[in-house]
């Protein structure tokens, strides 16, 4: 008879406990959903804002080639579709704040982020075939950097088939692309085709080269585990972690790569009036590059609270593992 009290109480304790994790599981979600948009939001907007003087840029240099050869035409078509493929990025920051929105208010994400994986292969393919008009024929990565988005496109593509082995086709025919991709970043100055500066300019996602290289292949896995073990309840914080875990590296890369760009192009600047490339070009050409750095920063700001979002992610993470 004196059992009873003390295995209700037992049982009251367990509940109140449980309630406790439940609410500070909740509060780190909430916390996690604003962190989110937060970074999607600067990330967006800084991809938007730093391809306005890019575009600028681009034309003004399509604008000084004269049409006199063969190899000035290659050249002038080659910029103009680095001019669209800066258009695109653009359009895609548009999207990824978007996406932000769409995932702090809860709702399902799957088709943004497949128009995303949509954009950013077309943008990468403009990259692609204006840097194969740039470079001598026959060159390997230029061929490698045309496969890679078709490939992207072709797995986003299958992965959004709902069957399950449409998405593992498309997920491998991602990580495919995205090694074919990480080998072009790593080996292959995109951007320093067009801009003889002297300085790295990071891979085409803004991101240092090597790190950017490994996110272009850790974001086909996540899809890929995603697939194997998301629709499992034991899985999901395996899923979550691997997500997490890619913007952990895009965010650390974005930042680090940013910030080093908008500060060699501060110096090319401070330079500009007695040498360096920018020595003798028109003044509105050196604020265009000026308005270029400072928008960089906002890059950084969104690779800062990326790092954030995934640190505590990790930490909402490890209480999904605890439940199991």
């Amino acid at each position: 008879m004196q059992q009873k009290p003390q295995e209700t109480a037992l049982e009251i304790s367990d509940s109140t406990l449980s309630q406790r994790v439940d609410t500070r599981t909740v509060g780190i979600e909430v916390a996690l959903r604003k962190l989110a948009l937060s970074a999607f939001t600067m990330l967006g907007v800084g991809y938007v804002m730093v391809n306005v003087p890019l575009i600028v840029l681009l034309g003004y240099l399509w604008s000084v080639i004269p049409i006199s050869s063969q190899a000035n035409i290659a050249a002038i078509v080659g910029r103009l579709l680095f001019v669209a493929a800066s258009a695109v990025s653009a359009v895609l920051g548009v999207v990824i704040v978007f996406g932000g929105v769409k995932f702090f208010e809860g709702d399902s994400t799957k088709s943004i982020g497949f128009l995303g994986v949509l954009l950013a292969s077309f943008y990468l393919l403009c990259l692609g075939i204006g840097a194969t008009l740039l470079l001598p024929s026959g060159n390997v990565e230029s061929i490698l950097f045309l496969v890679a988005p078709v490939l992207a496109m072709f797995g986003a593509a299958t992965y959004m088939v709902p069957r399950q082995r449409f998405k593992l086709a498309g997920a491998i025919a991602g990580i495919v692309g995205g090694v074919l991709l990480a080998y072009v970043v790593f080996t292959l100055p995109v951007w320093e085709l067009v801009f003889d500066w002297g300085i790295s300019f990071g891979g085409p996602f803004m991101a240092m080269k090597a790190l950017e290289a490994i996110t272009v292949i850790l974001v086909p896995v996540a899809a890929f585990i995603n697939t194997l073990v998301g629709q499992y309840n034991e899985g999901k914080p395996l899923a979550h972690a691997s997500v997490l875990f890619v913007g952990l590296v895009y965010g650390i890369g974005v930042l680090v790569s940013s910030l080093v760009l908008s500060m060699n192009l501060w110096d090319l600047v401070w330079k500009s009036p007695w040498i360096g490339p920018l020595s003798g070009l028109p003044s509105w050409v050196i604020s265009t590059v000026v308005f270029w750095s400072a928008s960089l920063f906002l890059i950084d700001i969104g690779g800062i609270i990326l790092i954030l979002t995934a640190c505590l992610g990790f930490v909402f993470v490890a209480r999904e593992f605890t439940q199991f």
